[in-house]
């Protein structure tokens, strides 16, 4: 290999370090918090690590390879975002080491990936529990585990209680969805947070279009519109000369009977609740008023798509396509007033696959901060769900690894023996990152914690609160 291919992975080897070393201090339950200033110009006060790396500008593509995999733990599990950066910085420092011993790193990767699959059949194996998913408490237990080292730990009971209602109300549905597309997280700053809850059905961020409308409609039928209703527009800017003082009342007029024609061809399928993606015109409005009909307009083609799953109602594109089966159904139409917004609530509907989760808070800020962690608890809860298995935390399961690694090292010959001793080291880095996140000297509990694992003791791990070696099972 020639020297500039090893500067390169030198290169990449440090810039990976270096994106650890950002959030390294926010691991664990005495982890610091970070202040970042987003592009926006906002305050983002938050000790999530992948929150903190989005927020980051990194133009190294081995920096950005760290960020994308943070990503990806986090769509997918949830929590660890910071353990399995810390991890593969750690891994990737002793694969420096390793390659200036003249390791060639075809000789690395082949040993890592043997390595993984010994040490995933020993995780099933010899360390997995297995959970009861009837036993509530502790289901909430291992949410918690996930929300008590946040900002927001003061209400991870709350969180905790609300994301297992949550995947719950919905569990039947979630083989066949997906996750995100059933349940929206939806803020509202105003009130206190113990005002949380779930909703079953969709709440939009939108008034009625006209004050006059009704705001509350027992068993409505419903419209969604992807069309304006309005006079159609042209597609550039376009110029009409008039030659006679009566083509301008003439072009009016044919506007006007444009969209009473729409209006009438919309009341005489007797909806109750119309909803369009596009504009409505004043006089739309008032001519649907007329006919008893509310409307909302302007809202995002994700809410449309729910409200389509939710009443079983089909967007129309084309309002002189339209047909009576088109039409959704919901038990309940309402407006109401939260602080100085309105919000509109479709609830009770036969059919409903989408759910929301109404957050209340007294600022934006700690309700975005609220809304990470709770969907770190909801992607927790649903793998809880589907794999009801737990292994101990504290960094026990990191130095029950390096155990394994050390002693199946021993039946290894040639360079794989230094390979797996290296990764026994590597795996240390979470239970040493937890002890200096606290504030205290490491060499003392490790080689403590090192002793009772030799002796088989895999469940002890180091509590980040109480500055303890604790035993991580329950009996």
């Amino acid at each position: 290999m020639d020297f500039y291919s090893k500067l390169t992975q030198y290169h990449n080897i440090t810039a990976a370090k270096a994106t650890a070393g950002i959030i390294r201090t926010t691991l664990g339950p005495r982890s610091m918090l970070k202040m970042i200033i987003d592009n926006q110009g906002g305050i983002v006060i938050t000790n999530d690590g992948f929150c903190v790396l989005r927020e980051i500008e990194i133009g190294h593509p081995a920096a950005k390879s760290i960020i994308e995999l943070s990503k990806s733990q986090d769509s997918e599990i949830g929590d660890g975002t910071t353990t399995i950066v810390v991890l593969v910085s750690e891994f990737l420092r002793i694969s420096e080491i390793l390659m200036k011993q003249k390791f060639h790193p075809n000789q690395l990767m082949a040993s890592f990936f043997q390595a993984l699959v010994d040490i995933t059949f020993f995780l099933e194996n010899n360390l997995a529990c297995r959970l009861d998913s009837k036993n509530f408490q502790d289901m909430i237990k291992v949410i918690m585990t996930t929300i008590c080292t946040k900002l927001v730990g003061k209400f991870s009971r709350l969180i905790c209680e609300l994301s297992f209602k949550a995947i719950v109300t919905s569990k039947s549905k979630i083989e066949n969805y997906n996750f995100n597309n059933l349940l929206k997280i939806e803020k509202i700053p105003f009130g206190r947070f113990e005002d949380s809850k779930i909703l079953s059905g969709i709440m939009l961020a939108k008034d009625i279009s006209h004050p006059k409308m009704r705001r509350k409609i027992i068993n409505p039928k419903i419209i969604l519109l992807d069309c304006p209703i309005e006079y159609k527009k042209g597609e550039s800017q376009v110029a009409i000369e008039m030659v006679d003082e009566n083509d301008w009342e003439n072009l009016l007029k044919a506007e006007e009977n444009y969209i009473m024609f729409i209006c009438t061809l919309l009341k005489k399928f007797k909806p109750d609740v119309i909803i369009s993606e596009k504009g409505v015109s004043d006089l739309a409005l008032h001519y649907l008023y007329k006919s008893n009909i509310s409307v909302i307009r302007r809202i995002k083609k994700s809410e449309n798509l729910r409200l389509a799953k939710a009443t079983g109602s089909t967007i129309i594109s084309s309002i002189e396509d339209m047909e009576f089966n088109d039409l959704g159904k919901a038990g309940n139409f309402e407006v109401k007033k939260i602080g100085q917004e309105y919000y509109s609530f479709i609830t009770g509907c036969n059919e409903s696959k989408s759910f929301t989760i109404l957050l209340f808070g007294p600022s934006r800020d700690i309700l975005d901060e609220i809304e990470r962690n709770l969907h770190d608890a909801l992607c927790v809860a649903k793998n809880i769900f589907s794999n009801p298995k737990v292994i101990p935390g504290g960094g026990a399961t990191e130095l029950a690894i390096g155990n394994f690694l050390v002693k199946k090292s021993e039946e290894k010959k040639n360079n794989s023996f230094f390979i797996y001793k290296s990764l026994a080291l590597a795996f240390e880095i979470v239970p040493k990152t937890l002890i200096e996140n606290f504030g205290g000297s490491v060499v003392y509990p490790i080689s403590q914690l090192r002793s009772i694992h030799r002796k088989n003791g895999f469940f002890f791990g180091f509590d980040g609160k109480k500055w303890k070696n604790s035993r991580y099972k329950k009996n």
